[in-house]
């Protein structure tokens, strides 16, 4: 039977390509914003996106001077700090992430790479991330068939590239198929997440700093559990960088 479940995964994720490159043949690429052709977000609808105010503690939310975690605020189960360019609330900003993610448009990686990066030069924090390695969210075996990507993982790449730093894409793998976060409670989130990440082994991440990548922060249970893992095994610092917040 999972031989028969992943020829399908495998099938499945093949039509999902073929079908994305026939649209791609018959409607010209337009950016999601404006409309204009020849662009999925053209320039001009780039710089006029909002941005945050001001970055918040992962934890209670309030605003925080370069997205650092607030001290009464940090355990050994958060991140030590969170940086977001664009607020989820602002439909634009919604519409892109929703197009990248769930319609398959792996092309706005560069895009929203970019400003994820361009928000960490604005707040002089690349010599600060100097010595992190970038890991993306993963995705459980099953959504990485199903979708054809991961979405964390490919703006991960455009990130380490601009600001020259590497990339561990198998420390950390998703252990369980959970349900997305973003239709849960926050504690419907917790426990969806309880055992869900593994680490390959501790000694890859002891005494190391870490920088974990995902489009879209909510409640920050999905990085707040990693970290988790990550310190239990001895890293020495996480923080977590997303396209959005809400």
């Amino acid at each position: 039977m999972r031989a028969v479940n992943g020829q399908w995964l495998k099938v499945n994720s093949f039509l999902k390509t073929l079908g994305q490159s026939t649209i791609d043949l018959v409607f010209p690429i337009s950016c999601v914003v404006c409309g204009k052709e020849g662009f999925f977000l053209c320039q001009n609808c780039l710089e006029k996106l909002p941005k945050v105010p001001h970055q918040k503690c992962i934890v209670c939310q309030l605003p925080s001077a370069f997205g650092k975690t607030h001290p009464d605020c940090t355990t050994r189960n958060t991140v030590d700090g969170l940086v977001c360019a664009l607020p989820y609330s602002n439909q634009d900003v919604d519409n892109l992430i929703g197009i990248f993610k769930y319609k398959f448009v792996s092309d706005l990686a560069e895009s929203l790479g970019r400003i994820i990066s361009d928000e960490i030069v604005s707040l002089n924090l690349s010599d600060y991330f100097s010595e992190f390695t970038i890991i993306p969210i993963p995705l459980h075996k099953n959504r990485f068939a199903w979708r054809g990507f991961n979405q964390a993982q490919l703006l991960s790449k455009i990130v380490a590239d601009r600001l020259n730093l590497p990339i561990d894409e198998n420390l950390v793998s998703r252990a369980k198929n959970t349900k997305p976060q973003i239709k849960l409670t926050r504690d419907e989130r917790k426990r969806n997440l309880e055992n869900a990440f593994a680490i390959k082994t501790s000694e890859a991440a002891a005494g190391k700093k870490f920088l974990l990548v995902d489009d879209v922060v909510t409640s920050g249970a999905t990085m707040n559990e990693i970290a988790k893992l990550l310190k239990k095994n001895k890293a020495l610092e996480v923080w977590a960088i997303a396209v959005a917040h809400g």
